[in-house]
C-alpha cells in the first residue's frame, strides 16, 4: 500500500522524523568537515607572521562554526524528534496493517463503524503518547483522512486476498526492504572501516618521516589523525554493522513467518499471522531505538 493511503498521523510524524535526521546528520557532517578543514590548515609551519595569522584566522573561524553546530544539535534536539517520530510513525503502520486485515481489535465481525471509532482511538491515544512531537508535525499533514478509501478496500477484500495482499505488500516488501539495507550498511561498514584504517596508517608513516626528518615544516599527522577520528565518529553515528545486524535477523524472521502462509486457511488464522509479522517487525523498530539510545 503506498504511504499516501496511510493516516495523516503516519504521514506528518514519517515526514518529521526523515527531515529531523536528514538536518541531524547533515549538521554533525558539516560539523566533522570543519575539524578536517582546521587540521588541514596547521599542515604547514609558515615563517612569516603574516601567512601564519591568516591561518590562524580562518582556522578560528572554522572552528567557531563546529562549536556552533554542536550548540545547535545539542539546544534543537534532532535526535529526539527522529527517534520519536519514526517510533510513531511505525506504530500507526503497524494499526493501519492491523486494521485493513481485520487482524487483533479490529477483527472481521466486528461493524466497520465500531472498527473505525476503534482504530481512531488507538491514533488519538498515540498522539497523545507523544504530544511532545506536536510542534514539528505539519498541520496539513495532520488533516489528511485517518482512514483512507484504500484501507476500507482492502478490508472489504475477502479473507484470501486479505492475506495475498498483506504478503505482497507488506511482508514481501518488508524483506526486501531489509535485505537490501542489510547489504548498504555492510558495504559503508567496510568503506568507513578502510577509511579509518589507511588514515591511521598514513598518520603513522608521517609521524615517522617526521622523526627522520625533524626540521621540516610539513606536518600531516595532525590532519591524517582528525580524518580517522572524523570517520569513527560518523561510523559510531550510522551504526553500519548493527543496522546490518538487525536487518539480517528481522528479514530472516518474516521469511521464516512466510513459510507458515500455507496454514492460514481462517480470519482468526490470518489475525495471528498478521500479529506475528508486525511483532517481528516491531522488533527490529525496538531494537533499532535501543541501539540509538544507547
Amino acid at each position: 500500500m503506498e504511504e499516501k493511503h496511510f493516516p495523516g498521523l503516519y504521514q506528518a510524524s514519517d515526514k518529521a522524523s526523515l527531515t529531523a535526521q536528514s538536518t541531524y546528520k547533515n549538521i554533525i557532517a558539516y560539523d566533522l568537515i570543519t575539524m578536517i578543514i582546521a587540521a588541514a590548515l596547521a599542515i604547514y609551519n609558515y615563517q612569516s607572521t603574516d601567512p601564519k595569522l591568516l591561518v590562524y584566522v580562518v582556522s578560528c573561524f572554522f572552528l567557531l562554526a563546529g562549536l556552533v553546530m554542536t550548540v545547535i544539535v545539542k539546544t534543537k534536539k534532532y535526535e529526539d524528534i527522529w527517534y520519536q517520530g519514526r517510533a510513531l510513525a511505525e506504530s500507526c503502520k503497524t494499526l493501519t496493517w492491523r486494521f485493513i486485515t481485520c487482524s487483533e481489535s479490529f477483527e472481521v465481525d466486528m461493524n466497520i463503524e465500531n472498527a473505525k471509532a476503534a482504530l481512531v482511538k488507538r491514533l488519538k491515544e498515540l498522539g497523545n503518547e507523544f504530544k511532545e512531537l506536536n510542534n514539528n508535525l505539519n498541520a496539513k499533514t495532520l488533516t489528511l483522512p485517518n482512514i483512507s478509501d484504500e484501507m476500507l478496500k482492502v478490508r472489504n477484500l475477502n479473507m484470501q486476498q486479505r492475506k495475498e495482499y498483506y504478503i505482497q505488500h507488506r511482508i514481501e516488501d518488508q524483506k526486501k526492504w531489509y535485505a537490501t539495507k542489510a547489504e548498504f550498511n555492510k558495504s559503508k561498514y567496510n568503506l568507513w572501516f578502510f577509511t579509518i584504517i589507511v588514515a591511521q596508517a598514513i598518520a603513522l608513516a608521517c609521524a615517522i618521516y617526521l622523526i627522520k626528518n625533524p626540521d621540516s615544516n610539513w606536518n600531516f599527522v595532525g590532519l591524517f589523525t582528525t580524518i580517522s577520528a572524523c570517520a569513527l565518529s560518523w561510523l559510531q553515528l550510522k551504526q553500519h554493522q548493527e543496522l546490518k545486524q538487525a536487518y539480517t535477523t528481522a528479514a530472516q524472521e518474516l521469511n521464516f513467518i512466510l513459510e507458515s502462509a500455507s496454514l492460514v486457511t481462517s480470519e482468526t488464522k490470518l489475525s495471528e499471522f498478521v500479529l506475528d509479522s508486525e511483532n517481528a517487525i516491531s522488533r527490529e523498530h525496538t531494537l533499532w531505538l535501543a541501539q540509538k539510545r544507547s
